[in-house]
């Protein structure tokens, strides 16, 4: 009978780095040609544990590896844009022909034109509280556009932004903005839970986003004009400020004239209750005529929701547009101020409306 072989001081199994000598799972600590001893059958578990998942992982790792290259083609301004949400404060910069430049710590510049996207109007509420440096309170009403929907997270949503932008500016002032957005809303779903939210919030300015679904959804136009109508007299009535937010920019629209009818409808409203307005639909035009943000840049992956770059480049406009609202008693301009009527607007969403409708969707 073949004498009984017992462990070697280094274990020669294949995975010895894993293993010590007490419990090699090698065949030499049993007898030649018999059954191993107790200690290979109290290792033999581990063996097999050991090279399942040796089989099993193996192939993850190779996938992984196949899958690497896709991950890097992504383009790093979306992989930044979904990463950054905390833009750093930057100093104003020259933009060139297209006016200020404003750094987002994104993916690189939001530009803001020279001549807007102006407001139109006064904010004699949020003038006051800014100007000495009180508290002020924004309640931010809308659909999804405000809510943040194409974001990745709240933080990168709008209202949150905003609430940084304008602390930024006015750092003696305590800036509170409230993200009263809920997707899918149309004007008539906001003005039923307007009067609710003022009662709340007690806000010094309210920035009503609207029009988008109520245009996509064919809404009675006379009906939404109404509803507007009916909401700011109510904001007006709590001793706030009233901002209206027109559409985003939508090269998918089944029907652009439709689409850019409720933009027109909005300006006209602003016009005859001497509302400001913050027109997106001008903003986002001009960036995508400038190519400084083709659109599909700023826009989330079904083509029509804003996404993080979006999102930050719209506060970071909106907040400079406030800005020159509140202090342009106080501020020369740097360039001649283009006020933005129902006319003027009419006519640039006419010339928009026509340029989609001729372009292939994108």
């Amino acid at each position: 009978m073949v004498e009984a072989q017992h462990c070697p001081d280094v274990c020669p199994h294949r995975h010895a780095r894993s293993y010590d000598r007490d419990s090699c799972p090698h065949r030499a600590c049993g007898a030649v040609g018999s059954r191993p001893t107790d200690q290979g059958l109290r290792s033999r578990p581990r063996l097999i544990m050991t090279r399942l998942l040796h089989h099993v992982l193996r192939p993850l790792t190779v996938t992984a590896a196949m899958l690497l290259p896709g991950l890097a083609a992504v383009p790093p301004a979306a992989l930044a844009a979904e990463a950054a949400v905390t833009p750093k404060p930057a100093p104003e910069q020259d933009a060139g022909s297209f006016g200020l430049a404003l750094d987002t710590s994104i993916d690189g510049v939001c530009r803001v034109p020279e001549d807007g996207p102006d407001l139109a109007g006064d904010l004699p509420v949020t003038d006051e509280k800014l100007e000495e440096g009180r508290p002020l309170v924004v309640l931010a009403i809308g659909s999804s556009s405000t809510q943040g929907y194409g974001a990745p997270r709240p933080e990168a949503s709008y209202p949150f932004r905003l609430e940084r932008d304008l602390a930024r500016r006015y750092p003696e002032s305590r800036v509170r903005v409230i993200n009263a957005g809920v997707g899918g809303e149309i004007a008539a779903d906001q003005l039923a839970r307007l009067d609710e939210l003022l009662a709340e919030n007690d806000p010094d300015l309210v920035i009503w986003q609207a029009g988008t679904n109520d245009a996509l959804r064919a809404v009675d136009r006379a009906r939404f004009t109404d509803q507007l109508r009916e909401g700011l007299e109510m904001i007006r009535e709590s001793g706030a400020d009233a901002l209206l937010m027109d559409l985003q920019l939508y090269p998918g629209a089944k029907d652009p004239r439709t689409y850019a009818a409720f933009v027109t409808l909005m300006h006209q409203v602003a016009d005859e209750t001497h509302t400001p307005i913050y027109s997106r639909y001008a903003l986002m035009t001009a960036w995508e005529e400038d190519r400084a943000h083709p659109t599909p840049d700023l826009l989330f992956t079904d083509r029509f929701h804003l996404n993080a770059l979006g999102y930050a480049c719209i506060s970071r406009a909106l907040a400079a547009a406030i800005a020159h609202t509140v202090e342009e008693d106080e501020a020369v301009p740097t360039a001649p101020k283009r006020v933005q009527t129902a006319a003027t607007a009419a006519a640039g969403v006419e010339a928009g409306a026509q340029r989609v409708a001729s372009e292939p969707a994108r």
